[in-house]
């Protein structure tokens, strides 16, 4: 019995501490969030931040340089204005756990109130500012006196109070009557106080509690239309986040303590189900800036629930498949698995916003009907509805919002639907081209699986969210309004935000990747000669350098005197093998493409009487494809485009006569497009139109003369447009993007830039700043076609300009007739290559010269990317030798 009193009275001096302890706790809680205004959406409390350093992970990142911690960093700053004592300033801040909280003031601008513990010594001089380049002026507010400081010349500056061994500072003066506000009306609303206020401001590190609300001043707006307000509509609308650091790996970032799970429909169809690990970067495309993707572990589970879900969806869309098809428009939802993975890609030459949706589905075979006859029913051109692309059925279904009706609101932005399927995804595009450039990349590998950083995210097994998006930084076009993060970017490749769901609540995390395989300052950025084989003449009128998109490695085609077509494919020690005999020395750019549609790659060039399409097996031996042109001909140039019906690319040929011929695969010949007419002085190069319903050849003329043509060889209606001016460059196409509709662009020598419809009416017409009388204006080509850029030359220097004719940077002191290439690996990797005299340099799209030297070349140069490496190399031919040059470009 006396046991169980002394038991007791244990417990009770227990209780008793501990309510103590946790009186105490919450006072100082409280004290805090009393004075933080209900108009907070971010709330970050720290000890770290006034450190001198607060680096995170080996490659230095500097925490402080972190979105909104910069922000807090930069107001603290406001304490050097009270005093020119560092001592003082250092003691009041030192190994204190200081308290930010943010309002906002505009979209993109933050008032911020500081709150600092203080100490008497403090407050002596606190009270008692002591620079001599301020005045300190008091009012009072509710019975509280303010400090107002302000300069010399009577300029606020910022105000403070002490409150409760408190000191509450803010550049915004109106901020600190807020506070006392505050104190003297406490109201409970749905705000982030009345969220985390018996949350301790006084952990270690570094917690920051923010709404949703302010993730809006660190991602640029976006459209309402953006696939990523649906993704932030999965996150809880009040998250609690801690820095927080891997011990085993360089990632960092915040993880959250958790709240309860949002209402959106895919955050309740993917709760009740675990996550699982993402294997398949191979489907994902190599241009996606931002992935989203929403998985489930449970396939037949969730597929139950998803179809009890969307019994009860209608939408505008899902009635329209009714329409067309009806009960039939089952198939699409009864096959569906349980990832969904949605690619936002990267801004293109053409279009502004790719989309690719992939959806896992089984039973093709059955759905390829269906689709079938949705897209006649739905197109009122018959054949604008079916096509094949690199062996592989393309659907055009015109019902608007197709994505939506089967997945739900959140996948719009799909005025017409572009659908094939790529086992086990069905794929489906708002754009006809996009989805081609996506068969493209897969046939090529051309995707996350090659590149280091990106060929196992989101396959951790310690902790798989249902939901996650992945963003590519150096990809992600930024916003100009909105603050640049250029410093932290430079050392991250991605950043990835997820969101766990366990139970009833939701766990977001944020990390970010830092980028891998540091390169030492002596040799990063620094131009070093990897091979030079001594080549006394070249026969060729242009280095054939080719580049295997799977693994990076890059090539050398060369002819001798005798026509025998050299190779050279080991650039450590330069062994050159013979290939086969030509009909002549290489004139044309080369190649290296799935030509013949047959899982691997051919070396693709024109001498001047032939076309050759060159192919290695695997156990390299080599076979030869070539066509002529007519007795008398001679081929100019060879120019690659995409669209052939079995295979992803075919050649234009342009002979000497300004004849055009196109050879689509190996067993048909050079059939030429321009029977009934005469074209003259073409711009190369040709550029290819491949849409569904709507195929045809965009040919340029040097008067002026801008043709549309068909594939059958006729010209299109209401071609020629003239321009009444003339033209020393190619015209290429784009999608509008206001009415998405696809119109042909170009400029003309003296700097007016023009857009065509496709009726061949001139819709748009824009005088670019032209600096001197004479500036000549140019459109130029990467020589793959894929991307192009606007220049403005005179005889010393040359303008870069972006498609809408903005400057870029300028090359000066260059030496006349120099030659200007765009070489284009994605639109992270552009750069611009100019020979000026006997040397070529490289720069990339901010003006930034590549390389410690310039390169010796009598030619212009050949550049590959390797991605895996981030390495360019240089091939040049100087004097007696041919020379491979690289640079480490991170």
């Amino acid at each position: 019995m006396i046991k169980n009193k002394k038991i007791l009275i244990l417990l009770g001096v227990i209780i008793t501490l501990a309510g103590y302890f946790l009186f105490k706790r919450l006072q100082v809680t409280d004290t805090y969030w009393k004075y933080i205004p209900s108009s907070s959406v971010v709330v970050i409390s720290s000890n770290r931040i006034q450190d001198s350093t607060y680096f995170i992970t080996e490659e230095n990142i500097d925490a402080k340089r972190l979105p909104l911690l910069d922000i807090a960093t930069d107001n603290l700053s406001i304490l050097n204005l009270l005093t020119n004592d560092k001592k003082k300033v250092f003691e009041l801040i030192n190994k204190k756990q200081i308290t930010y909280s943010f309002h906002p003031r505009s979209t993109t601008e933050w008032g911020v109130l500081i709150y600092i513990p203080t100490t008497e010594k403090d407050r002596i001089w606190l009270n008692i500012p002591e620079n001599q380049s301020i005045r300190a002026l008091h009012h009072t507010f509710q019975d509280t006196k303010i400090t107002d400081i302000y300069d010399l010349s009577s300029h606020p500056l910022f105000s403070y109070i002490l409150k409760d061994d408190l000191l509450i500072a803010s550049y915004n003066g109106e901020l600190i009557e807020d506070v006392l506000r505050t104190t003297a009306i406490d109201l409970q609303t749905d705000d982030l106080k009345y969220k985390f206020s018996r949350n301790p401001l006084s952990k270690n590190g570094t917690h920051i509690y923010l709404h949703t609300e302010a993730w809006k001043s660190i991602i640029p707006e976006v459209d309402k239309n953006n696939h990523f307000n649906f993704f932030s509509s999965n996150i809880p609308r009040f998250q609690d986040f801690y820095i927080y650091q891997d011990d085993d790996v360089a990632n960092f970032g915040l993880e959250s303590v958790g709240d309860k799970i949002p209402s959106y429909y895919l955050s309740q169809l993917f709760k009740a189900f675990e996550g699982s690990p993402f294997h398949n970067q191979k489907y994902v495309s190599q241009q996606t800036s931002i992935l989203y993707r929403y998985a489930a572990k449970a396939k037949s589970d969730f597929h139950e629930h998803f179809l009890d879900w969307h019994e009860n969806y209608k939408s505008d869309a899902w009635e329209k498949l009714n329409y067309h098809l009806g009960k039939e428009r089952a198939v699409f939802i009864n096959n569906l698995g349980s990832e969904l993975l949605f690619c936002q890609l990267e801004e293109n030459s053409s279009i502004g916003d790719a989309k690719i949706i992939l959806a896992e589905y089984s039973g093709y075979e059955e759905l390829r009907k269906t689709l079938q006859k949705l897209a006649k029913l739905s197109s009122e051109a018959t054949n604008a509805s079916q096509d094949k692309f690199q062996g592989y059925d393309i659907f055009a279904v015109n019902v608007t919002e197709f994505p939506s009706a089967i997945l739900g609101p959140a996948f719009v932005g799909f005025p017409k639907t572009y659908i094939t399927y790529v086992a086990p995804y069905l794929v489906m595009s708002n754009n006809a081209q996009v989805l081609q450039n996506y068969l493209v990349d897969f046939e090529n590998q051309s995707t996350w699986k090659q590149y280091p950083e990106y060929d196992s995210i989101l396959n951790n097994p310690k902790s798989m969210p249902q939901i996650s998006m992945v963003v590519n930084l150096r990809k992600l076009q930024r916003n100009e309004s909105i603050k640049s993060y250029s410093e932290l970017t430079t050392k991250l490749e991605l950043i990835q935000f997820s969101c766990l769901y366990e139970g009833k609540k939701a766990y977001p995390q944020l990390i970010l990747k830092p980028k891998e395989r540091p390169t030492a300052a002596k040799v990063l950025n620094r131009t070093f000669l990897n091979l030079d084989i001594e080549w006394p003449e070249l026969f060729d009128q242009k280095l054939s350098v080719l580049q295997n998109p799977t693994d990076g490695t890059s090539e050398l085609l060369m002819t001798d005197k005798a026509f025998n077509l050299l190779h050279i494919n080991n650039l450590k020690t330069g062994k050159i093998d013979n290939i086969s005999t030509l009909d002549g020395h290489i004139i044309s750019e080369s190649f290296k493409v799935d030509f013949l549609n047959i899982g691997r790659q051919q070396r693709m060039f024109a001498t001047s009487k032939s076309v050759y399409a060159i192919d290695e097996d695997e156990q390299h031996r080599f076979t030869v494809f070539s066509k002529s042109l007519p007795a008398g001909e001679e081929i100019e140039n060879l120019y690659l485009i995409d669209g052939g019906a079995d295979g992803s690319n075919r050649f234009i040929i342009k002979s000497k006569l300004n004849q055009i011929y196109i050879w689509e695969n190996v067993t048909s010949g050079l059939r030429k497009i321009n029977k009934t007419f005469r074209l003259d002085n073409i711009m190369g190069p040709i550029v290819a139109l491949n849409q569904i319903g709507n195929r045809g050849f965009i040919i340029a003329q040097g008067n002026g003369k801008i043709y549309l043509i068909g594939e059958n060889g006729n010209i299109k209606s209401g071609f020629p447009t003239d321009l009444l001016t003339r033209t020393n460059s190619p015209f290429t196409w784009v999608q509008n993007r206001i009415n998405d509709q696809t119109e042909l662009v170009g400029i003309s020598n003296s700097g007016l830039l023009s857009q065509i419809n496709l009726s061949g009416k001139i819709v748009s017409k824009k005088q670019l700043l032209r600096t001197q009388p004479g500036a000549t204006f140019s459109l130029i080509y990467d020589k793959n076609a894929l991307d192009w850029i606007l220049t403005r030359s005179t005889r010393t220097k040359t303008a870069i300009l972006d498609k809408e004719g903005n400057e870029l940077f300028e090359i000066k002191d260059i030496q006349p007739n120099s030659t200007i290439q765009y070489h284009f690996f994605g639109v992270d990797n552009r750069f611009i290559s100019i020979k000026s005299g006997s040397f070529s340099s490289l720069f990339d799209l901010s003006g930034k010269r590549l390389g410690d030297k310039a390169i010796p070349s009598e030619l212009p140069i050949e550049v590959t990317y390797q991605p895996g490496y981030y390495k360019l190399l240089l091939f040049s031919k100087f004097e007696s030798k041919i020379q491979v040059w690289s640079i480490k470009l991170r």
